[in-house]
């Protein structure tokens, strides 16, 4: 049976920039699940952007090595696409104030998980919200 593993953004930022305090962890968690037959590995679209972003402008990474880890990315991750029907449904769940989604990057990420019918949600994020899908972290 095949595993589809959702990974949130900020667990590919700590796995592309080694000064963080999680990037071992990170790293060593999305090795294990690339090492699994069985598993298939998705990131979304927005990861990308954010990921170049925060390595451009908060890391001391060169243009270069931000360029190299960016091609790193885009060929272990699959990448999920955003697409308007999933934006109007992540701005719905900040909205209703039935869920407790506030946090509209995470209620994204939370969407693109269900569209990939994850099995599970891999973040550092405690404050990340999923309703049905299983949470895991990497700082054990």
């Amino acid at each position: 049976m095949q595993n589809n593993i959702f990974v949130d953004t900020n667990i590919v930022i700590d796995m592309c920039d080694n000064s963080r305090a999680l990037h071992e962890n990170s790293f060593s968690c999305i090795t294990n699940y690339l090492e699994q037959d069985n598993c298939e590995i998705f990131i979304n679209s927005d990861t990308l952007a954010n990921v170049f972003y925060v390595l451009s402008n908060r890391s001391t990474l060169n243009e270069v090595e931000v360029l190299d880890k960016m091609m790193f990315v885009n060929d272990i991750f699959t990448l999920v696409s955003i697409e308007s029907e999933d934006v109007v449904m992540a701005l719905a769940l900040c909205a209703d104030g039935s869920t407790p989604h506030k946090d509209y990057e995470d209620a994204m990420q939370y969407v693109c998980a269900k569209k990939v019918d994850a099995d599970l949600i891999v973040t550092n994020d405690k404050g990340f919200v999923s309703l049905d899908i299983s949470i895991a972290g990497t700082n054990g």
